[in-house]
Order: C-alpha cells, then structure tokens, then sequence
C-alpha cells in the first residue's frame, strides 16, 4: 500500500485505502488487521486506523469484537444472497428513479462503460470488468439524484465484488452482463421508467442466478 498524503484526514485516507485493499481482496477474508502493522505500512500512527477500523465495521468489512485483533468480514453464499435481494430493492428502485431525469451525454458514459467491459473481456482482465460493472451501477445510482439510495447501493455493490473476485464467477458470463446493462440503457433512453425498472431487476437476478451457478 502506498504512503499517505495529507491532502484528507489521516483517518480518511486510511479509510479509504484500507477498503479498496478489502475490496480487492489484497486481504482475504478473516485476515487479521494488525494496527501496528497497517500504521507501519502507511506511514501513520494506530490512532486514525483504529478509527477507519471502526468506520470499515459500519460498512460490514470488518469484524471488531472486544479483546480481539479486527479481522476481514468473511462473506458467505447466504450473505450473498441476502445482499442480491437487497439489491433488487434499492437498483430497480434507483434505475426508475434515473429514467425521469437521465439526459443523453449520461447515456453515453454508459454506454462508454459497457465498451470499455467489452475490452475487459478480450483482454482477459476481469478485476478491470468488476470495477467498470459498479461505476455503471453508481453512475445509475447517480442519476436518481439520491445520495443516501446512492450509498446503499455502493456499500452492497463492494460486498458483491469481494465475493466475485473470490469465486471467479464472471468467466463466461461477462458478455451476457453488459448485454443486459444495455437493455437498461435502451429504457432510459426511452425514458421508460417501468421497462427500465424491469431490465435493472432481471439483471441483478440474472447475477444471482450466474453465482448459486458457478
């Protein structure tokens, strides 16, 4: 991990570095966070990692329990599942929301997400795949105009990309994905919120379904 910069609290920018490292599973889960360890690794004293431990346990990507070292959450099938019903609540509802208000040069940058996942899949680079899957999903979020759907959606999103780097889940199935992010892209053109609604539901399915698959 990289050093810190004082341009955000220390607290921010280990928070921040911290959760993009579980996120891409750099430590697995049930990995002790030694605070020693990561203050020696970024350059900063224990104090703004114990509190961008505390704020990683809000999220529900780490465990803290009293008189233990904090430890990476593990993530199950059934958390999983638990978290794609979710899903299907908070994305249909963001993607209808979107529909009402989505101007065109929005729907470009999707559309220019889904080209650039189809690049992913010829080279091979699915950790690449991941990321440009949520920036489609939160540039969605974004467009619904709320913040707090907004950061639902991000925090779940995450637990799911935690999981699909770990189960290489996205080995031929990725085409299918953005065949469907551009079904959702065609009803908001269309400014069609109950279509567009229909297509975010049957795709956050569909990713269900691909993962109890595999």
């Amino acid at each position: 991990m990289k050093k810190l910069k004082p341009t955000e609290t220390l607290t921010e920018q280990a928070y921040r570095v911290i959760k993009q490292a579980i996120i891409n599973n750099e430590f697995e889960p049930d990995e002790v966070l030694a605070e020693e360890h990561l203050a020696e690794d970024l350059g900063i004293s224990r104090t703004p990692i114990k509190a961008a431990l505390k704020q990683l346990e809000f999220d529900g990507l780490v465990d803290l329990k009293t008189g233990r070292k904090a430890r990476v959450s593990k993530i199950s099938l059934n958390d999983l599942n638990d978290i794609q019903v979710l899903r299907e609540s908070l994305e249909t509802l963001a993607t209808r929301l979107a529909a009402k208000k989505v101007e065109e040069q929005q729907l470009v940058k999707l559309e220019g997400i889904c080209a650039q996942q189809r690049q992913a899949i010829v080279e091979d680079d699915y950790s690449k795949f991941i990321e440009l899957d949520n920036d489609f999903h939160f540039e969605i979020a974004d467009i619904s105009g709320n913040e707090q759907l907004k950061k639902y959606i991000v925090n779940l999103s995450h637990q799911v990309q935690r999981f699909l780097i770990l189960s290489d889940t996205l080995q031929g199935s990725a085409a299918g994905a953005v065949d469907e992010h551009l079904q959702i892209i065609e009803a908001l053109r269309n400014k069609n919120p109950i279509k567009a609604e229909e297509q975010m539901l049957l795709h956050v399915q569909n990713v269900t379904k691909r993962i109890l698959a595999q």
